[in-house]
């Protein structure tokens, strides 16, 4: 039997929409030949089952950024790094066939478990797979996704993302030096998480750090775990959950967007920027990563002649079709249609100095939680504002104007309804409000006699 090497998704949704897809792992199997002997049936006159090689790759994609058979690749769309992808796909089946060779070179029997064994030490930077433990696990899988070996929907990891990694990493060496004990996989327990979370708890950090910790934590288990590393599921369990709370972020109405656009900045043309910035993103409910690249290709007209801006978002992959409100149409005029430049740190100092300006300073408490204690805090508004108020204050407001949730979502990116609800901060006053004008509040109804 000739040798054989094809990639297949582990689970490839069939069926289920591109929106909705997961991202699933990308196993490798290898056929070369390996087989054991069965009863002779009509069907299998040599009595032989050929038995190949299933390793998890550890790479991950959307099924329909997939080719499947004979290509067994990533597709060639701007919507996906695939040829990064498709590299550390080659990787993988050029590193296998010469693990092969080299078993076989050797005088070894090659079984698809051998080779396993072989491709785990060749793909774990060397460490024997029995040997390797989780704190020398954490640290290969922070290299490789530092070098880009570990990939993210088929980019590499951004800076921000990493950041976060190292800073679990050296977290959970501080703990470990505080209860003066070593932690492997099998160690990871429910017992565990209560004291990971008291140690948190103890520093005085608050519930969305800790959940961030614990995330990272459960990533980096589960990727082991997909290598044959582990056989713990603890981290499954539901009181191993991912502490998060809402976070009391502010939007801004209509009628305050309203005094942005209207305050004169004649004399301050970086704050005239800043406020130019600030309304696109308010208007377009992009994320500033997206909105701040936003350039004259981008403008489109549709069959109606309305214009509409069409890009995909950096960090999904996304692609959304914006209509241009007049307000933003105005704005993008003064610009020829291309965002002015400015960093993201700048526009959150300079907006709140807009806003002060303009009179949004309105008295907001902020409950917090840190330390396993609740506090409130008083903010003026325009304190609060910052690059991300942008993408809440367009979906609320759009949300308040009627528009349905699933075509906010189109133009938002927003992947589930249950984070995209977390982005609409509407009172409970303002509902009140908007639904006291529906049909269904001001229809005289038949008396019942």
């Amino acid at each position: 039997m000739a040798e054989k090497i094809v990639f297949k998704l582990k689970d490839p949704q069939k069926g289920v929409t591109p929106s909705n897809q997961k991202e699933t792992l990308i196993f490798l199997i290898y056929n070369f030949g390996y087989f054991e002997q069965t009863e002779k049936t009509p069907t299998n006159k040599k009595g032989k089952k050929y038995i190949p090689l299933k390793y998890s790759t550890g790479l991950s994609i959307k099924p329909c950024f997939w080719n499947s058979w004979p290509h067994c690749r990533a597709k060639q769309t701007s919507q996906f790094e695939y040829e990064d992808f498709n590299t550390s796909l080659d990787d993988f089946q050029n590193g296998a066939k010469k693990v092969y060779r080299e078993m076989k070179n050797e005088g070894l029997k090659v079984t698809p478990e051998s080779l396993k064994q072989r491709l785990i030490v060749k793909f774990s930077g060397g460490i024997e797979p029995g040997n390797i433990n989780l704190n020398q696990y954490i640290d290969k899988f922070i290299e490789d996704i530092t070098t880009g070996n570990r990939l993210f929907e088929g980019r590499k990891y951004k800076t921000s993302t990493l950041k976060n990694f190292k800073g679990f990493k050296s977290q959970f060496k501080e703990f470990q030096t505080s209860t003066n004990r070593k932690y492997d996989f099998e160690n990871i327990t429910i017992d565990f998480y209560d004291k990971f979370v008291k140690f948190f708890n103890d520093k005085n950090y608050s519930p969305n750090t800790i959940g961030r910790h614990i995330k990272n934590l459960k990533t980096i288990m589960r990727a082991a775990r997909e290598q044959g590393l582990h056989k713990n599921y603890e981290i499954d369990r539901k009181k191993f959950r991912t502490i998060k709370v809402e976070v009391n972020n502010i939007y801004l109405n209509l009628q305050e967007l309203k005094q942005l656009t209207e305050l004169d900045l004649t004399d301050y043309p970086n704050l005239a920027l800043a406020r130019d910035m600030f309304l696109i993103g308010c208007y377009t409910a992009q994320r500033f990563s997206d909105y701040s690249r936003i350039k004259k290709e981008n403008i489109r007209a549709l069959e109606n002649g309305r214009k509409v801006i069409d890009l995909t978002q950096r960090k999904t992959g996304e692609r959304v079709i914006i209509p241009i409100k007049p307000e933003l149409e105005l704005i993008l005029e003064k610009y020829d249609y291309s965002t002015p430049k400015i960093y993201e740190q700048k526009l959150n100092k300079l907006i709140k100095e807009v806003a002060e300006q303009a009179g949004i300073d309105e008295t907001i408490t902020i409950e917090s939680t840190k330390g396993g204690m609740k506090y409130e805090k008083r903010f003026q508004k325009y304190e609060l504002i910052s690059s991300h108020t942008c993408r809440r204050s367009a979906c609320s407001n759009m949300y308040l104007a009627g528009i349905p949730s699933i075509d906010i979502m189109r133009i938002s990116g927003h992947r589930t309804e249950k984070i995209f609800l977390s982005y609409i901060n509407v009172t409970k006053e303002e509902t009140a409000q908007n639904l006291s004008q529906h049909p269904y509040f001001n229809t005289n109804l038949r008396a019942v006699k």
